[in-house]
């Protein structure tokens, strides 16, 4: 007993015969592969603007990092001095700074008040390490 399955090869088919049956498929094609295109390339490019965390990760230092560390560097007993300031929102969530004389306490103090004072932060969000 066979069976006889009425889709067989025809749906298939009359698909395909309705795609080629719709006049301008081409531009309907091509509209579709931009608005693809448009949607990956919105996705990439605000990506790429990140935070500024981002691209102190990445090595770059912002101005205004490079600005803290030099006015840090210029404290007597820090040494040579990198800044790190994180931000979200535009709003500063951290601080943090490596100094060769942070082994210091006074000096870990000073570079303290320093950075919170120079970047109107709260002290407990400014981190001060010592270099190797």
């Amino acid at each position: 007993m066979e069976v006889d399955d009425a889709r067989k090869g025809k749906s298939g088919s009359g698909f395909w015969k309705k795609l080629k049956g719709i006049k301008n498929l081409q531009i309907i094609a091509v509209i579709f592969i931009i608005a693809v295109a448009l949607i990956i390339y919105s996705t990439v490019s605000a990506s790429k603007s990140g935070s500024d965390a981002k691209t102190a990760v990445n090595g770059v230092m912002t101005s205004d990092e490079l600005r803290l560390s030099s006015i840090l560097g210029n404290i007597e007993g820090a040494g040579r001095v990198e800044t790190m300031i994180t931000t979200q929102n535009d709003v500063i969530v951290g601080v943090l700074v490596i100094a060769e004389g942070a082994d210091s306490i006074n000096v870990r103090l000073r570079l303290i008040d320093a950075a919170s004072t120079a970047l109107g932060v709260s002290k407990s969000i400014v981190n001060v390490y010592s270099r190797k």
